[in-house]
This record gives C-alpha cells, sequence and structure tokens, in this order.
C-alpha cells in the first residue's frame, strides 16, 4: 500500500491519512518519521484503508455527473444541468436545472447553482426548522443559512442554530437529522452520553442518517 500513497512531510506531531474521492492515500507526517515507520502504520490500517478506497471508489461513480457538474441534487434528487437560450435565468423543471447558455459557456454553473439552492435553503429548511421547533418547543434565538466546509451545522450557547446550505442538496430525513442534532445541543452543547440519549428521544434513527449523512461529504468540497 506504501506504493499507491502520497507522503507529504510537514511540521505535525501525528500521522494524518486522509482518501480522496478517486480513492488516493496522502499520508501527512511529521518530517523525521522514518519510511518504514509509515509503511508500518499503512499496513496495520490495511484493511481499514482498502474498506474506505473501495467506499470511496463506489460512490464516485455513483455521483459521478454530480462530481463533473453534469448535474446536481436536490434534496436527494438528481436533475441534469441543460445548458439554453431559452430562458433568462437558471431554474428547476421536473427532470433538469435549466440554466442560460451564456452562463454554462462562461464556466458559471457553479456559481448559479450554489445561488439557485441557497435561495432554496433560505426558504424551505428556515421554514422547516421553524415548523420542528414549534412542534418541539425548542428556544432558538437565531436561524443562519451560511457556507461551510467542514459541517453540516452548528448551534451555540446563545441558540443560534446555523445550517449549510448544501443540506437542501441531501435527503429530506437527513435535513432533518442536522436540524435535529443541532437543536439538542440547546440542552448538551458536547457530544456526551447524555447528549445522544436527547437525540435519540427525537431523531431515533439518527445512527443510520449520521452515516448515510457522510456519503455526502464531497458536497462540502464541490462548491
Amino acid at each position: 500500500m506504501i506504493e499507491k500513497a502520497s507522503i507529504i512531510r510537514e511540521k505535525r506531531k501525528s500521522v494524518k491519512i486522509t482518501i480522496n474521492r478517486e480513492g488516493d492515500i496522502t499520508v501527512y507526517c511529521p518530517y523525521g518519521l522514518a519510511l518504514e515507520k509509515v509503511e508500518s502504520i499503512l499496513k496495520s490500517k490495511e484493511r481499514l484503508l482498502e474498506k474506505r478506497i473501495n467506499k470511496a471508489k463506489i460512490l464516485s461513480s455513483k455521483f459521478s455527473s454530480v462530481m463533473k457538474l453534469e448535474s446536481i441534487l436536490l434534496f436527494g434528487k438528481e436533475y441534469v444541468i441543460v445548458p439554453t437560450n431559452k430562458i433568462s435565468k437558471p431554474s428547476f423543471t421536473e427532470e433538469y436545472f435549466l440554466i442560460p447558455k451564456k452562463y454554462y459557456e462562461a464556466n458559471k454553473t457553479s456559481y448559479y447553482v450554489k445561488k439557485v439552492v441557497k435561495e432554496i435553503a433560505d426558504r424551505v429548511i428556515i421554514k422547516r426548522v421553524k415548523d420542528i421547533i414549534q412542534n418541539y418547543k425548542y428556544d432558538v434565538s437565531k436561524i443562519i443559512i451560511g457556507s461551510y466546509r467542514a459541517k453540516w451545522g452548528s448551534c451555540d450557547r446563545f441558540g443560534v442554530i446555523k445550517l449549510n446550505w448544501r443540506l437542501a442538496m441531501v435527503k429530506p430525513k437527513l435535513v432533518d437529522f442536522v436540524i435535529f442534532h443541532e437543536l439538542t445541543h440547546l440542552k448538551e452543547l458536547n457530544h456526551s452520553p447524555k447528549f445522544y440519549i436527547e437525540l435519540e428521544k427525537i431523531c431515533p434513527t439518527w445512527k443510520e442518517s449520521r452515516a448515510e449523512l457522510k456519503n455526502y461529504a464531497f458536497l462540502l468540497e464541490l462548491y
């Protein structure tokens, strides 16, 4: 496996191993760490890494057109991106995401996908949060739809809920999971056992949803 890995030496104390969407391995390690030690670490994690590589390749195949910006996701449904001269602004139809050809040819597809989907997130996801708050009586001071590269959402002790606009691309049940997760932080700010007990009460399928949401992690880097 060492032959397949890219090794990057940098100022750090521990070894970090990452696998990209194509299944390529990158090992970040301290300057003085011997190559034999790196190989030993990779060998000890070989089964786990092979499993992660296979999963990455499966997901890359499943979402290939999304990753290539040939289609986009909206609440879990895939829409083919179609450039056309017949419209003046991007919009969804039953099966397609239509974008003015001049924007498409100017390589602005990603910009307009983000713009349109964020507008939907501002409307639909905020309404969903408010509906849940009303049903479960949570004390939320503010709801923010933002753009975050490393998280789907967050909550602070002041009752401010922040949610990633990219949530509008995943399945509704996964949107609910993230909302319930952040609302639970209003009772337990950390991820203690008590936190998961509270989460279980309002989202019994949280474990399955958390695992499924990881399949969409590529969206955090794509746009």
